[in-house]
């Protein structure tokens, strides 16, 4: 992810003026950043409460290890890595919930894209569960019976669910409708598997 300074401001030579102690060219570079690095920590599925804590934490490691940035030039990409990894460290201690079977997020490879893909579906299904468990149980069922098979019939949904044909297409955009709301709520958005 890159994210360009704004007013002309040299990204290279803020970090070199932040190493040698200028607390103005730190304060810059959190003004340049902290919008996207908030989004990216939002995209992994750190809830909104919690969000500005671990941003927190992106930016007292970054201070830390400044001078260990081996590009200046490549701030932006640096600081999403440890976002990144302070956002997964956040979720899996933050999180209830045990995997015994390490493969449950399928065949993760060694490249970062498919990792963080396979985590992201990981974090999709937990946020999905998460919304779903706060749905009444008649939506919740409706759900499941209408995304159980690629296309199911409404008769057979009707019939499983005990309800009249003609309800289940009204009550499928209702309870649609109501996951799309609170599922962007957590930031999980139409492109959030990309």
């Amino acid at each position: 992810m890159h994210t360009r300074a704004t007013r002309g401001d040299d990204v290279a030579g803020l970090v070199t003026a932040a190493r040698h102690g200028d607390p103005d060219a730190w304060g810059r570079l959190v003004e340049v950043y902290s919008g996207m690095l908030l989004a990216r920590i939002r995209f992994l599925g750190v809830r909104q409460e919690d969000a500005r804590d671990v941003l927190q934490n992106t930016w007292l490691l970054a201070l830390q290890n400044l001078p260990h940035l081996r590009r200046a030039g490549k701030m932006g990409g640096w600081l999403t890595t440890i976002a990144t990894r302070e956002s997964i460290r956040f979720n899996r201690r933050s999180s209830e919930e045990i995997c015994a079977d390490p493969m449950a997020f399928g065949d993760v490879a060694d490249d970062g894209a498919d990792a963080h893909r396979a985590w992201a579906k990981g974090s999709f299904r937990r946020i999905l569960d998460e919304v779903l468990g706060g749905l009444p149980a008649d939506q919740r069922d409706l759900f499941r019976a209408l995304t159980e098979q690629p296309r199911p019939h409404y008769v057979d949904v009707a019939r499983r669910l005990g309800r009249p044909v003609g309800s289940i297409g009204p009550s499928r955009a209702r309870c649609f409708g109501k996951v799309r709301v609170l599922l962007e709520a957590r930031g999980v958005t139409a492109d959030f598997l990309d």
